[in-house]
């Protein structure tokens, strides 16, 4: 049965914990954690539910029909740069790489051998 993700204001999240472990172990999917931890609302070191997907991997994954989206539709790529980004994505996706956002080091995305353990290249678009 495909996960059923919630889409509102153009961003998709995920939150349901078994679906974000199904995303990461058969479709690569990493995302990013953006909620409180329930034990210890206040700090901001570790992050919990809802995962919020880049437009990439939600693309992503309608393209390979292994997810529904509820709420708002989803509408991306919307422009020529969105469609580079996309192609971009798709293709370091294919060779196997786990592919997370990369503006925190100035980058489009960090590219992981692994599951995320650590960063093997930046990239630039």
């Amino acid at each position: 049965m495909k996960p059923k993700l919630r889409c509102a204001s153009g961003q998709v999240m995920v939150t349901c914990a078994d679906d974000v472990l199904w995303l990461r172990t058969k479709h690569r999917i990493v995302g990013s954690l953006e909620g409180s931890h329930p034990a210890n609302p206040l700090q901001n070191n570790y992050f919990g539910l809802p995962l919020f997907l880049m437009p990439e991997e939600t693309a992503l994954l309608i393209e390979r029909d292994a997810i529904c989206i509820e709420g708002d539709k989803f509408e991306w790529p919307q422009s020529e740069r969105d469609q580079l980004r996309f192609k971009l994505f798709k293709d370091l996706h294919g060779r196997g790489f786990f592919v997370t956002q990369g503006i925190k080091f100035g980058g489009e995305y960090l590219l992981y051998p692994g599951n995320s353990s650590y960063n093997i290249w930046d990239t630039h678009m």
